[in-house]
């Protein structure tokens, strides 16, 4: 799209270094909060240590404390950006190795016994994608003295607010109900080198509340504020032409265009992202979600009919 990362003529932020500490009730919170900061251009976040363009906001250094992992069980991911269930599964295929996840969850489950329950024991983050880009880097799960809920605090090199923020947050609360159970309430600390915002990405946040509403009260005049309202007006005028030769562009053309697009529209919600809690011995090679999925699939077939042995772990393990 025309424009894209051109300085924004009247629009002046100081990026001078600054570290923005904020805190929410909720991962769903956070991530409401903040896509609305951004596109707002809330002092809280641009006042200093951030910047923004045509085409992107930024802002650097940031922490947060989220009181509680929780994302919205209802939260309809295929509605809001267009995502399949192949995208969760990527995500963990990426990310998640289930031997070094279980290997720490056997390790805490020690820890609890023990009368001195301080501890600090960290999760490297995978990342098996050829161009992936390690945006996620490592969770520390902690347990402090004289606290009874748990916090895991993530590294992250880079986070995109609006899609991935919000899968990442419900990937570390899969996580957590991995190792701590279902039951167990979390805290999350998070600290992001850098979090942005591409103008037409956060555009998409208009499917989970209406861009008029989320900029009432802000200066129409703003040069940022402008830059919103001219590429959603873009999107609710344009063509699918427009469009259709930047991945990232269509993507937000079609979920913002549910008068053209409401019949591709296939639900995705939180409670159905989920990962594998079943008390099954797997093979150390299997390691990955696609592979335990696999082997799952294949011991329940064999227990169907009747065959108590375990499957080979060969079959599985070049499952994607």
């Amino acid at each position: 799209m025309s424009g894209w990362n051109k300085k924004l003529e009247g629009l002046e932020l100081n990026t001078e270094e600054q570290i923005h500490s904020l805190e929410f009730a909720t991962s769903q919170e956070a991530w409401e909060k903040l896509n609305e900061g951004f596109l707002r251009l809330e002092p809280s976040l641009f006042a200093k240590g951030a910047t923004a363009n045509s085409g992107v906001a930024v802002v650097y250094n940031v922490f947060i404390k989220i009181r509680k992992a929780w994302v919205d069980p209802d939260f309809d991911y295929g509605r809001c950006f267009n995502y399949k269930e192949t995208k969760w599964t990527s995500l963990l295929n990426n990310y998640i190795d289930f031997n070094k996840l279980d290997l720490l969850r056997s390790k805490l489950r020690v820890l609890k016994t023990k009368y001195n329950q301080n501890y600090n024991v960290t999760y490297m983050f995978n990342n098996h994608h050829d161009n992936g880009k390690q945006c996620l880097i490592a969770a520390t799960f902690s347990k402090r003295f004289g606290e009874d809920i748990p916090v895991i605090t993530m590294v992250i090199r880079a986070s995109e607010i609006t899609k991935r923020l919000i899968f990442d947050f419900l990937l570390i609360q899969r996580m957590a109900e991995y190792v701590y159970g279902p039951e167990q309430s979390v805290q999350i600390n998070l600290f992001a080198t850098q979090m942005y915002g591409n103008v037409e990405t956060l555009l998409m946040y208009h499917t989970h509340k209406p861009l008029k509403k989320v900029l009432k009260g802000t200066d129409k005049e703003n040069p940022w504020i402008k830059r919103l309202n001219e590429v959603f007006d873009k999107f609710q005028n344009g063509k699918e032409k427009d469009f259709s030769s930047f991945k990232v562009f269509f993507r937000s053309f079609k979920v913002l265009r549910p008068d053209l697009y409401k019949e591709t529209y296939k639900s995705m919600k939180a409670k159905e992202l989920l990962l594998e809690y079943e008390d099954i011995e797997y093979p150390e090679n299997v390691i990955s979600y696609s592979q335990r999925k696999a082997y799952k699939k294949k011991l329940l077939k064999q227990k169907k009919n009747g065959n108590q042995r375990s499957p080979s772990s060969e079959t599985v393990r070049d499952s994607k």
